[in-house]
């Protein structure tokens, strides 16, 4: 697939607000780094973001795990009102308030993490040559006069290093398999109906395997920075996962057992 070439428009909104600001907290990090490993910036960027985005992850997280725990709840409530939509509505309502759940709690951090990693992507698709420094903050300190993108070039290990601004496939695979690791991790972890269950298993499943194979295409066709994005973002994201799934429950247990009708 041929390199896919953009323009960036420095007074446009959106590369002020968002490619600008990441461009520079790269730079700064890659500037400050020993030895000027723009690998090690990736990283260390991606290790800041991910810690910005916790609170708001955690959350999603954490309603995850409810939605799972209070499943026998909300099928219960389903069919006891398989007839009427309406009570079933509210049944559910009811169940969501009583564990202080909100089934859209997941959608802001993961818009916030979409938006992210567009501009994330705009930063390695076109931001690792020497043009795009024109763009680094006249009050940066230290800015770099040149951008070096070769990944573990101080290792003095030819077969280690990588050119951060063209596709590897080696990277672009190890994108997919670490995708393929965060999917069986949080499979465990999703609510599954009763009713359609097996439907949405298998549809689980087919998206564990699928992702992995997408992501290994799209990364053998971008800038190998995207991988090592990836790589770094998922890993940091299967360790948050394993903190927040090992925390105490917050859902009441005498929902979970008694499967009580919704109040009126």
């Amino acid at each position: 697939m041929p390199p896919i070439n953009f323009t960036l428009n420095e007074n446009a909104l959106i590369s002020k607000l968002l490619y600008q600001p990441l461009f520079n907290v790269l730079i700064l990090l890659y500037a400050y780094i020993p030895g000027n490993d723009m690998g090690l910036a990736i990283i260390a960027l991606t290790l800041i973001i991910r810690a910005i985005l916790y609170p708001s992850y955690l959350n999603m997280l954490k309603s995850q795990r409810a939605l799972k725990e209070i499943q026998p709840q909300i099928d219960h409530i389903r069919e006891l009102h398989k007839t009427d939509q309406t009570k079933q509505s509210q049944g559910l309502m009811q169940v969501y308030k009583d564990n202080k759940i909100s089934p859209f709690s997941s959608c802001l951090p993961m818009i916030l993490q979409l938006i992210i990693l567009w501009a994330l992507y705009r930063v390695f698709a076109f931001g690792l040559t020497p043009d795009s420094l024109s763009f680094v903050y006249d009050w940066l300190p230290h800015a770099p006069t040149t951008i070096n993108n070769i990944f573990l070039a101080w290792t003095g290990v030819s077969w280690l290093t990588v050119d951060l601004a063209q596709p590897n496939i080696y990277l672009a695979v190890i994108a997919g398999l670490s995708q393929l690791w965060q999917g069986w991790y949080m499979k465990k972890f999703q609510a599954i109906p009763k009713e359609g269950g097996g439907m949405m298993k298998l549809l689980t499943t087919q998206m564990i395997y699928l992702f992995p194979v997408i992501t290994v295409f799209i990364a053998m066709s971008l800038p190998s920075a995207l991988a090592l994005y990836w790589i770094a973002t998922t890993v940091f994201t299967v360790f948050q996962q394993y903190v927040a799934m090992r925390s105490p429950s917050t859902v009441p247990q005498r929902i979970i057992e008694h499967h009580e009708e919704p109040r009126n």
